[in-house]
């Protein structure tokens, strides 16, 4: 009996010992299995869930969950003390890329339910979770800080930040900012979830493109919080109230979910000119009671390009620099609606005389070499999207759609000249979804059986954001050379016109836009080819490329 008894004490003892007091609030509180602490300070004590890490804090919490009761409902809770923590470390200069089976890379993958994050700062600028990860910068695919999966989320009183295109100012402590990676915006996301009920008090998410707090969640509730983004970037099932915006481009949400995103109490500073969308493609969205603020007095503030009556969008007692904002609720009528892309057979021979419509890889793709898929048409005719809104012509409909026309063997080409108009449904002029691989090449003097020739490529690349590179290319049997310096190009947008001419061994590309024009030329080797080729290897939909006219001359 006397063993026994000194064995239990010694156990509690033992449990009491590995606990550690700290205080927040005024209030004593001992680390244990619901309670976690984390101090950069200190040094990590796993049995006495104490680290100095959120990473391994984050790891306990899952491990923990793993071990617990099904009918234990305790909430866990994780206590961080005022720092910067770097979920993916800054330095790491490898290129990270999706798990086998998924598309996007992840600085952690965890699985918790029940689980609440709190800032131990005076201010959530205190309390910085951060990544420095995107798209094409450091990451294939849209890194994401956190994957989270399982039900009850709740962050309080501190900053989940991608600091990808953003600098890290931290005044609590200034040896801990950190300046962006780049000036060009790439996607570089937050949290993205599956589950129910993620909430957030008092707290900051910053990045840029594809800010995405809580995406995916079921349902998420935001309680004065604040978000700095561009598009595609807001959580469309999310109650935003008291909250703040800065907005920095124009359509914060690519779309929202049947139910609609509710804002309430919030003031929004656009830095949008000219048009301030709140999605990109129509869905429900109701404010009220808020507050816009725009340095462009001449704002205009709508729904959607193009709402859909379906989704009732409603914008209540709000305000555009303190006098009322009228924007009126969807219509009930059906809105014009665009030509849809209407798909044209793929056709695969290569006939002299003829067009040949296919999609195909080339060869110096990498890393980003695609699958193709000959059974599903290549091309399509209609009208193009966002940037491109009002234009018609031929389309992309999958990734690596290409368009040859075949000159006849029997003649001996001289002169050749290829008169294009491009409307690149990216509007802001990167003109592609992402800096992975993805180009258009358009060429003449080409013979589409070896794929030899020369022409022009608009690639984008992760030096910009807002713009292409565009250089000259020459085909030798498939094999791909650079024959010219990049240039920046500001040109790509809707209404770009190409004149791509050959005569005399040079090979020259004049790119118009309005009253601005760029030129590049090369000397090359005369050959007596006569075709056409146009590769693009880009994504399609809002990142195709509407060919709405197309005129070939030839000469002596």
């Amino acid at each position: 009996m006397k063993k026994l008894l000194t064995f239990t004490l010694l156990l509690v003892a033992t449990c009491v010992y590995s606990q550690k007091a700290f205080r927040y609030n005024g209030e004593e509180i001992l680390t244990g299995k619901h309670t976690i602490y984390v101090n950069p300070k200190m040094k990590s004590k796993p049995k006495a869930y104490i680290y100095n890490n959120v990473n391994d804090a984050l790891r306990c919490a899952e491990k923990l969950q793993q071990k617990r009761m099904v009918n234990d409902t305790t909430w866990t809770c994780i206590y961080i003390e005022p720092s910067v923590y770097w979920i993916d470390n800054p330095n790491d200069t490898t290129i990270h890329t999706a798990l086998p089976g998924e598309h996007i890379p992840y600085g952690m993958k965890l699985q918790l339910s029940k689980t609440k994050l709190i800032g131990m700062g005076s201010t959530p600028d205190d309390v910085v979770l951060a990544a420095q990860r995107g798209q094409t910068q450091g990451a294939i695919g849209n890194f994401t800080m956190f994957h989270i999966t399982g039900d009850d989320f709740h962050a309080e009183n501190l900053t989940f930040g991608n600091y990808c295109n953003v600098d890290l100012n931290y005044t609590r402590d200034p040896k801990l900012s950190r300046k962006k990676k780049s000036d060009a915006i790439v996607q570089a996301q937050l949290i993205i979830c599956n589950g129910t009920r993620y909430t957030a008090t008092n707290c900051n998410f910053i990045s840029r493109l594809n800010l995405c707090p809580y995406a995916g969640a079921k349902d998420a509730t935001f309680n004065n919080c604040y978000f700095e983004c561009t598009d595609d970037a807001l959580c469309g099932t999310g109650k935003y109230v008291s909250c703040r915006f800065t907005l920095f481009s124009s359509k914060p949400f690519y779309t929202t979910s049947r139910k609609g995103a509710y804002f309430y109490d919030c003031d929004i500073y656009t830095k949008t000119k000219g048009t301030q969308y709140l999605a990109k493609v129509s869905g429900p969205v109701t404010l009220e009671k808020c507050r816009w603020i725009s340095d462009d007095k001449n704002l205009i503030i709508k729904w959607a390009p193009k709402p859909n009556p379906k989704d009732k969008c409603y914008m209540i007692d709000c305000t555009l620099n303190g006098k009322k904002l009228d924007v009126p609720t969807t219509p009930d009528i059906p809105m014009p609606v665009g030509l849809s892309l209407m798909p044209i057979n793929n056709i695969l021979d290569i006939n002299e005389g003829k067009w040949t419509l296919d999609v195909f890889c080339p060869s110096d793709l990498g890393v980003h070499k695609y699958e193709t898929d000959i059974n599903q048409p290549a091309w399509g005719y209609g009208e193009g999207v966002d940037g491109a809104e009002g234009t018609y012509g031929l389309i992309q409909r999958t990734r690596g759609a290409r368009l040859m026309y075949t000159g006849s063997s029997k003649e001996k080409y001289q002169q050749q000249t290829l008169l294009i108009s491009l409307n690149p449904c990216k509007g802001p002029g990167q003109g592609f979804g992402s800096a992975t691989g993805q180009y258009m090449d358009i060429c003449i003097k080409f013979d589409t059986r070896t794929l030899t020739g020369y022409g022009i490529r608009f690639v984008r690349t992760p030096n910009y954001d807002r713009a292409v590179e565009v250089k000259l290319v020459k085909y030798n049997n498939g094999e791909i050379t650079t024959i010219s310096e990049s240039q920046k190009c500001n040109l790509f947008r809707t209404g770009c016109q190409l004149t791509l001419n050959y005569a005399n061994s040079i090979i020259k590309a004049e790119i118009q836009n309005g009253d601005e024009k760029q030129i590049l030329s090369a000397e090359v080797n005369h050959n007596e080819y006569g075709g056409i080729h146009i590769q693009h290897t880009g994504s399609t939909g809002a990142s195709a490329t509407v060919i709405s006219g197309l005129k070939c001359e030839y000469g002596k």
